[in-house]
């Protein structure tokens, strides 16, 4: 026999005793049924976590060695500008070691950038690589004009050099790593949307590039007037100045120690050394060129010297930034090994385990998984306030079926707590005397901002009864009580069933006709009115009382505030009626009414 526990109680005989111990074995077995079945799960939850890690490892891996291969071609093209600065000032010789460097340059460039076209090319069609495609297009269209005018200022005799030809060349330099801005950008926002701890290592190596470039520019800006030896202009001077102040904000966020994560120790003396080289010699060379910029064009060094002396003091930068992303890449491909010898470690464990699953999963399936899965959709359900069935019984006499039955009363508990809650709700917004709805219920509807069409206008009634206190004095507050519900009776037949009717007050009722023009509104209150004074109300001895009131008319729209406003609008006419004689009906649309309603408030004050 079973008792209250559902196990079974020893009898004193044998058979009784070997029943139970069967009875024990099995529940056992069904004990470590469950435990391997975790373990299952659970190595399939680990296995399942090495895969994504490996993925993730070797997505982060290749995103970053892109984004490397186009910060490299950004800083060849701002290199190439270097020989070409100097080619300006000194023009083009056969043989001229300035010459040999720019076509040097130029090779490498043009490689870097066929290296991105690659990249794409090697692209599914799917992949959103092929963003980058037009402005690669770009880019190569801007440089190919660059260019092609800065050998033909070269070839030009140094005496018919332009300044401003010179210039704009120099600028239309800058407009190549401008048009390739963009894939750098893009290449920020999917190292960012593939892995959100790439975000900062992707912004550290914008701002290490930006300091190549920016440095490029810094000495690009001087460069016009000295290849042919004229004062600085105010623009080159301010440009310089913005320059600078970039490059010193972007090393103040950099420069510190322990800014980019991951450099090795031997990284950390470049900090110090692009403080001497660039921001110290430099700043230097930039400067003094600018002192006597301001005042002439007598500088002590060509245009080809200038880029000799300074191009140097920025290998610093490039040095830092090129270290900081193999630091960052050989980080990311030793996680990318660590996640596969995870993943392989994963794999051959789970197998170990695989063929033992797969026989006690199926004998678990239909005493575990599919109750919980039944049990997790019901709770889920009540969670939601979607109707269940009955569960009683379908679990049979076990865990499964306590927890069924729990299930059970928790949905009877929850039926009940809705009915009351219907119920608590109706009263809160009902007016107990009438079944009308009251006050608070007309403020939410008319207040609320997320109605069916917000930008719909409404009208507002205000309705009074007449003298009603009177009515109580003399006759008492049981009767008034009469005439407030036969009133309530004589609204309602008049209205619509769109209308809204509400008992606003102790003797003021409200309606709302949405949609409906003053004319409409006001027709609709007439209505009422007549109803009202053509009806005498029988009280409970049998005598009539002959009641009117007074009615105020306004239109509007509710939302964004206008709900106060109708109300003010609307209770200015029931003012105005009551003011007039009574028993009337009064409205103007709202914004008629706004500035009588204005001077209506200062006469009651």
């Amino acid at each position: 026999m079973k008792n209250k526990g559902g196990s079974y109680t020893p009898p004193e005989t044998g058979v009784a005793e070997a029943r139970t111990a069967k009875a024990l074995r099995r529940k056992l077995q069904w004990l470590l049924a469950i435990v391997v079945a975790c373990t299952g799960v659970l190595a399939t939850e680990i296995i399942a976590a090495s895969y994504s890690d490996f993925v993730i490892a070797r997505r982060n891996l290749t995103e970053v060695m892109a984004f490397c291969r186009v910060l490299d071609a950004a800083n060849y093209l701002s290199a190439e500008r270097g020989p070409s600065n100097g080619v300006l000032g000194i023009g083009v010789a056969p043989g001229s070691p300035v010459q040999a460097r720019l076509a040097e340059f130029r090779t490498r460039s043009d490689a870097a950038l066929a290296k991105l076209t690659e990249d794409i090319d090697g692209a599914s069609r799917t992949e959103p690589a092929g963003a980058l495609s037009p402005i690669l297009v770009e880019v190569r269209r801007r440089l190919m004009l660059a260019r092609a005018e800065i050998d033909r200022i070269a070839a030009l005799p140094p005496e018919q050099r332009d300044l401003t030809e010179i210039q704009a060349t120099i600028e239309a330099m800058f407009g190549v790593i401008d048009a390739l801005r963009p894939a750098i950008d893009w290449n920020i926002q999917r190292l960012t949307n593939t892995d959100a701890n790439l975000a900062g290592i992707a912004l550290a190596a914008q701002m290490l590039a930006n300091l190549r470039e920016d440095g490029g520019r810094l000495g690009s800006q001087v460069m016009a007037p000295v290849a042919v030896g004229q004062p600085l202009e105010a623009k080159n001077i301010a440009d310089s100045e913005r320059t600078r102040g970039r490059l010193q904000e972007i090393w103040s966020i950099v420069g510190k120690p322990g800014a980019l994560p991951g450099l090795k120790p031997a990284n950390i003396a470049d900090l110090a050394r692009i403080d001497r080289e660039f921001f110290g010699e430099g700043f230097a060379i930039i400067d003094s060129i600018v002192a006597i910029g301001r005042q002439s064009g007598a500088y002590p060094m060509t245009a080809e010297q200038l880029t000799d002396r300074f191009v140097p003091k920025m290998k610093p930068l490039e040095d830092l930034r090129r270290a900081f992303m193999d630091a960052t890449i050989a980080r990311l491909a030793a996680n990318k090994t660590r996640a596969s010898v995870k993943l392989a470690v994963a794999s051959l464990a789970t197998f170990a385990l695989f063929l033992v699953l797969l026989v006690l999963m199926r004998r678990a399936r239909s005493l575990v998984f599919e109750p919980l899965l039944i049990a997790r959709h019901s709770i889920i359900e009540l969670a939601n306030d979607r109707p269940i069935a009955r569960l009683q019984g379908k679990g049979g006499e076990g865990e499964m079926g306590r927890l069924f039955d729990a299930i059970d009363v928790l949905r009877k508990r929850l039926d009940e707590r809705a009915l009351l809650m219907q119920h608590l709700e109706h009263q809160a917004e009902t007016d107990e005397l009438t079944g009308l709805l009251n006050r608070r219920a007309l403020e939410l509807i008319g207040g609320a901002e997320d109605t069916a069409d917000s930008s719909q206008d409404a009208c507002l009634i205000l309705m009074d009864i007449d003298h009603f206190k009177q009515i109580n004095d003399t006759h008492g507050h049981l009767v008034g009580d009469i005439v407030i519900k036969e009133i309530a009776r004589v609204i309602r037949n008049s209205v619509r069933n769109s209308d809204l009717v509400a008992r606003f007050g102790g003797e003021e009722f409200a309606v709302i006709t949405p949609g409906d023009n003053i004319e409409s509104a006001l027709a609709l209150a007439e209505r009422i009115r007549a109803n009202l004074a053509r009806e005498p109300i029988v009280v409970a001895d049998g005598q009539q009382l002959k009641v009117t009131a007074s009615f105020g008319v306004a239109e509007g729209r509710t939302a964004n505030g206008g709900w106060k406003h109708l109300i003010e609008c609307a209770d200015t006419e029931l003012y105005r009626a009551k003011s007039e004689g009574r028993n009337r009906v009064c409205g103007h649309p709202a914004e008629a009414t706004l500035s009588h309603f204005t001077k209506t408030k200062s006469a009651r004050a």
